[in-house]
Order: structure tokens, then sequence, then C-alpha cells
């Protein structure tokens, strides 16, 4: 029985999807445990954290990523898997050894300065993972491969967060037993590693590596970056901005990238807020229906639509598929505005406001769970679409750097604009679905320039410069 449906994919990238596959299998464990808010909840029930640590909390996973572009600087002309390799066991590392840290209020800032030095180690995987999978999966198939990886990677890891969340409910001390088995499966993940080859490796870093009067000068051109290089900023950002000074398109996309998180960032916070505060309900449902509408519907249409999803992208590119995903998105903006004039700003529905209203926030919560996951393909392949091989890295890490600066800075904007600049819900809800639009105009642009390119060159490359 081929249950991992093995045989369907191309001859040269079985192997190592088998490999990769069976690593994710314990890897998922820890990554689910330091990607997402289960850290928050460690501080606020196991070290009674202030709402400050909370905070802090909730928002280092996605600072973490701001790092990414430092990671892809390292990366250029260095071997891939060993570099996994060492963000994986550092990863795994300092997430393990948080359970030997006492349950005290000095407890709490070191959880939380190792939990850091976890995720941004976490983000270095991040990086390398992408341009593992630019060398190793052909573009045809590249969704539909990435989407199976990322169904498991999501199984595990949103079982992991519950059955953990379970346990340190039931004993707030359990954090201690919870991270060091994480992190040991972490490092069983990381032996598991070096069985993956990188196709054409072995040539892009002899490339690399030849003086540079040996190699054909071309313009933009990146170059393995020292060490010293990566703690100066100026050669940080001056390489960040080479790129999306020379590639326009990146650019554009980046830009559009943007607006959609934006627009849907900055209404997560929003949207819990209403649903845990403004909703009358019952006592005995309040929390089940909460947790359906903020964590479960979204997750479980994520879930079922990645499929779908991956043939989508496979056959259409990812500025097309940017299109569909965005009009997705935009349609879950809708449905929370509605759900939110009706149960903040209307009272014209009497007993049924808060049912009517729960029912378009369902609507916006399925909605969001399937721009969800044909984010997650994007996210994770869209900027290959435009970077050569030797670049895969750098493009990574812009576009991540790029997320991990919006994920600070839009929540915490939504909800300002809403109990501080004296904003109705409903006008952050229109903000927020303007700035969608008009990331769908720039991707529709993008995608009219790219299929009149095709139409011209049928036979082009994978990447339009």
């Amino acid at each position: 029985m081929d249950l991992l449906g093995i045989r369907t994919l191309p001859f040269l990238s079985r192997r190592n999807f088998y490999y990769e596959f069976k690593h994710l299998l314990p890897w998922s464990v820890l990554a689910g445990l330091v990607e997402g808010q289960f850290a928050s909840v460690v501080v606020a029930k196991s070290f009674h954290g202030s709402p400050l640590l909370i905070a802090i909390a909730t928002a280092t996973p996605i600072a973490a990523l701001t790092f990414s572009l430092l990671w892809g600087m390292l990366c250029v002309g260095r071997p891939k898997i060993r570099l996994a390799m060492i963000f994986a066991a550092g990863t795994a590392l300092c997430a393990g050894t948080t359970g030997a840290i006492p349950a005290s209020p000095n407890g709490a800032i070191w959880f939380l300065c190792q939990m850091a030095a976890a995720q941004i180690l976490l983000a270095g995987v991040v990086t390398v993972r992408s341009a593992i999978w630019k060398s190793n999966y052909p573009k045809h198939m590249r969704g539909q491969i990435t989407a199976k990886l990322q169904a498991l990677r999501f199984v595990i890891t949103v079982t992991t967060v519950l059955m953990a969340s379970a346990l340190c409910d039931h004993n707030p001390s359990a954090y201690r037993i919870v991270y060091p088995i994480a992190g040991a499966l972490g490092m069983f993940g990381v032996i598991l590693l070096p069985r993956l080859h990188i196709r054409g490796e072995r040539a892009e870093i002899r490339s690399h590596r030849k003086p540079g009067s040996e190699r054909i000068p071309r313009e933009g051109m990146i170059e393995p970056f020292s060490l010293t290089a990566l703690i100066s900023p100026g050669q940080v950002f001056g390489h960040m901005y080479k790129i999306l000074r020379l590639d326009r398109r990146f650019r554009h996309y980046c830009v559009a990238q943007l607006l959609t998180g934006i627009a849907n960032l900055m209404t997560v916070s929003l949207a819990a807020t209403i649903i845990t505060r403004n909703l009358d309900m019952d006592p005995a449902w309040d929390f089940w229906v909460c947790t359906a509408i903020i964590v479960a519907i979204p997750r479980l249409a994520m879930l079922g639509s990645l499929r779908r999803w991956g043939r989508l992208f496979d056959r259409v590119g990812v500025v097309r598929f940017r299109v569909v995903n965005v009009i997705m998105w935009t349609t879950s903006l809708v449905f929370g505005l509605i759900a939110s004039l009706i149960a903040v700003d209307m009272t014209p529905f009497g007993s049924t406001q808060s049912l009517i209203a729960i029912i378009f926030f369902a609507l916006r919560a399925l909605a969001q769970g399937m721009g969800y996951a044909g984010g997650a393909l994007a996210w994770n392949l869209g900027h290959l679409h435009f970077a050569k091989p030797e670049e895969a890295e750098m493009y990574m890490g812009i576009h991540v750097s790029l997320t991990g600066l919006r994920g600070i800075i839009a929540p915490l904007g939504g909800i300002w604009l809403w109990h501080n600049a004296g904003w109705s819900a409903w006008s952050v809800w229109l903000v927020a679905i303007l700035f969608s639009l008009l990331s769908l105009l720039v991707f529709y642009k993008m995608a009219r320039q790219e299929m009149a390119i095709d139409a011209t060159h049928p036979f082009g490359g994978e990447t339009h410069h």
C-alpha cells in the first residue's frame, strides 16, 4: 500500500519526500510548541506572569521571523543540510532545557529568553527549508508535495498543542516534562536530516567558492557573506535593498503581501475581542463556541482545503494563485465586518442578535481557514517564483522578515484604532477590506503581465524578470 502517495511523485523526488516525511513526524511536535502561542499559555498558567510578559510571549514567535533575512544571508553558498541541522539542534536545545527553569517570576524571564532564542533559530529552519524545496521538488508538483508535508505537520502540531495545553491546565508544572520530551523528539528529527540530499548543491557551492574573476558577472549577483558582514545592519539592509531595487516584480509582490498581511492581522485581535466579550451566550456554551469560532473551524477548514490549494498552485503559478487566495481573504473580512456590525453596532435583531453574529463569525472562520491554507503554500513557495537558485535563501529571508514586521505592528494597530483612537469596529474592518482590495489589485496586475509574457514566450523559464 502506498499510503503516502509516493508513487505519484516524480521519481527523483520520491526519496527526499520519504525522508522529509519521516523527519517531520518527530520534528513537528517540537515545532508546534515553539512557533505558536503555547509559550504565552505557559507564562500565564505556570509562571503566573504579568500581562506584559504574556504579551511578550505572544509577540516573540512573529518577531523572531525578522531574523530570517540574516539567516538567508548566512545560507548563501553554504551546505543547506548542515545549516538546517545546526538551526534545528539549537531550537531543540533551547526549548528542551526550559523544563529546568523554576516556576518563579524570575523564571518567567528566563523562560521567555530561551523560547525567544528557540524561535529565532526556528526561523532559520524555515528559511533553509524553502531552499531545500526549491532544489528537490519540481515546479509542476511543488505545491502538491508541499501540501502533503504541510498537512502532516499541521495535524501533529495541533494535536501536540491541544495535548500539552490539557496537561498544563491539569498541572501547571507539566511544562517541566512537556518541553524536554519535545526537545528530545526534535533532536531525533535532526538525526534524520542527513538522509536528505540537495540536488545540484555541490555545483552551486563550487560556483560561489570560485575567485571573483572566474565567475560570470551578473548584476545583483549575491555573494557568500562573511560572518562579520552579518552583524552589520548596513550590510544586511543594503543587500535587502539591492534585491528589492533590482527585482521590480518581487518588490511589487512583497508590497501586495504586505497589504494582505496587514488586512488580516489587524483584525485578528479585533475579532477575538468581540467574540469573547460582545456576544451574549449561555455560560455553559460560551467557552466552546468561542473556541470553535476562533480555533477549531479555521484549522479544520485549513486542513480540508490544503490539497485543493496545492493542485491549484501547481496549475496556475503563484501570482494567479494569490489572486484567488486574496479573494478568499477578502470574503472572510466581509463576513467579519457584517458579524461585528451585528454584534457591536446594530440591535434590530432582538434576542437573535448574538446567534446571527455567531453565524457570520463562523462563516468568517471558514473562509479564513481556507485562506490560511492557500496562504501557507504561497508563503513557503511564492518567493521561489522570482528567485534564481542561488538567491532562494535571500528572497525567503526578505519576505519572512517583512512578515515578522507586519506581524508585530498590525495586530496592535487594529486594537489601538478601536480602543484608543476612537474608531468603531466596523471602521477598522473597512480599512482592512480596503488594504485587501489594494493587494488584490496589485496581484491582478502582476497576473495580467505574467499571462502576457507567457503568451509571448510559452516556453520561458520559471522566473520572469
